[in-house]
């Protein structure tokens, strides 16, 4: 019997960009398996009632406004309210906050505000693409980028000092009713300056960079910075800390067997599916090419970490103990995406396409990235939860086969 832990939820719908895998990973390394994988019409057909926590981490903050919409939003508000956690980072630190337009205004269920909102952009000095989001009449602007130093006023913990990156996640003006956690307290050797270092620090350090604010019997914990990040253990353990005494009466569950289970010829040609869009990917890694989805800006090495979140899992399961748990039907569908991802990619790497149609290949390439990713990563965890796959720490692939490790730091 495994230990009782809290349900928790992932967000991986409209809107959601790669850093929702930071949240697996540790997760999976810690041996935490009460995990699911939700998206906007998960959340519409009431799926919130089923978890104790959930999380959304970044992406593009009004595409998962949209996505969600009245329904989601007032889905989240009822779970809170009944008791439920709600963490979200950088793209979901700003969605419950204070707007007034639409669609996020759907969402104001946090009095504060954001710090760095301006009519008048400081001169950009680098990453001018990643540097702003036009917000209404205004800009959303980004400082800095990678790690920063936090201090804490939250856990018990006053006064001390964590360090976690910063992708684009709001700095924060505290409101009556959120109680700040952390601040911005430094910059770090790591620091990248989008703008002037001067300017920079007066725009940030001193504001709010985690908050939580009581809302019926449950609660909202908005954090700027990625506390998620798997190289940061610290603040992957304060985001532990916060459901640590939120048990529920969920146990180790069974797991049934399908009635057409893969078999092992099935699952090798996943494998190498899975394993050419990787080649695939890195070889995209080499050009230069971004592209603006909504109002994000999406680069190639975002492609290889969903990839790599299914190969370096998909490895563990090919066992006969595990392949006898999983339906034939499924890896079958995975294997077409993971097809699909290799043939995409070498679509975006043709010369002579339009920028329109780069766009629209890149867009679909990343739906089918986070639909599969979520496909597999339920399975992975289902199969964990289930004693068929043994709860054990991440291991370092050190398979022929392999290109090159996930990157585990900033996605430059």
């Amino acid at each position: 019997m495994m230990n009782i832990q809290s349900e928790v939820g992932i967000y991986v719908g409209a809107g959601a960009s790669h850093s929702w895998t930071w949240f697996a990973d540790i997760f999976d390394r810690e041996a935490y398996s009460a995990v699911c994988f939700l998206d906007e019409r998960d959340i519409a057909a009431g799926a919130l009632s089923r978890i104790d926590v959930f999380f959304v981490s970044g992406g593009d903050t009004f595409a998962i406004a949209y996505g969600l919409g009245k329904t989601g939003a007032d889905a989240i508000e009822k779970f809170v309210r009944c008791g439920g956690i709600y963490i979200g980072a950088c793209a979901g630190a700003y969605l419950p906050l204070n707007s007034s337009l639409p669609p996020l205004n759907q969402f104001n269920f946090v009095a504060s505000r954001i710090a760095n909102l301006t009519k008048d952009l400081p001169e950009a000095v680098a990453k001018p693409e990643k540097f702003c989001t036009e917000y209404g009449c205004r800009y959303v602007y980004h400082p800095v980028r990678e790690g920063v130093r936090l201090r804490l006023s939250g856990w018990g913990r006053d006064g001390q000092y964590v360090e976690a990156p910063l992708y684009g996640g709001p700095a924060l003006l505290p409101s009556d009713d959120a109680e700040v956690l952390a601040e911005y307290a430094d910059f770090t050797d790591s620091t990248e300056f989008l703008i002037d270092r001067e300017i920079a620090g007066r725009a940030l350090l001193g504001t709010a960079a985690a908050i939580k604010k009581a809302y019926g019997k449950g609660f909202f914990y908005l954090f700027g910075p990625h506390f998620e990040h798997p190289d940061y253990h610290e603040a992957n353990n304060l985001l532990f800390e916060i459901f640590a005494g939120t048990r529920s009466s969920q146990r180790q569950e069974a797991v049934e067997l399908p009635l057409r289970p893969v078999d092992k010829k099935q699952y090798v040609t996943f494998l190498s599916a899975v394993s050419n869009a990787r080649i695939m990917a890195l070889a995209l890694e080499r050009s230069a090419f971004t592209w603006l989805i909504g109002r994000k800006v999406y680069d190639p090495e975002k492609i290889r970490v969903f990839i790599e979140t299914i190969w370096k899992r998909a490895l563990q399961l090919d066992a006969t103990e595990c392949l006898a748990c999983i339906e034939s039907s499924e890896i079958e569908l995975l294997t077409v995406q993971a097809v699909q991802f290799a043939e995409t990619i070498q679509k975006l790497r043709s010369d002579g396409q339009s920028c329109a149609q780069d766009t629209a290949l890149a867009e679909f390439l990343f739906l089918i990235l986070r639909k599969a990713a979520a496909a597999f990563l339920t399975i992975y965890f289902h199969l964990k939860r289930g004693g068929v796959l043994h709860q054990k720490r991440r291991s370092t692939c050190t398979i022929a086969t392999c290109i090159s490790p996930q990157p585990q730091h900033s996605i430059r």
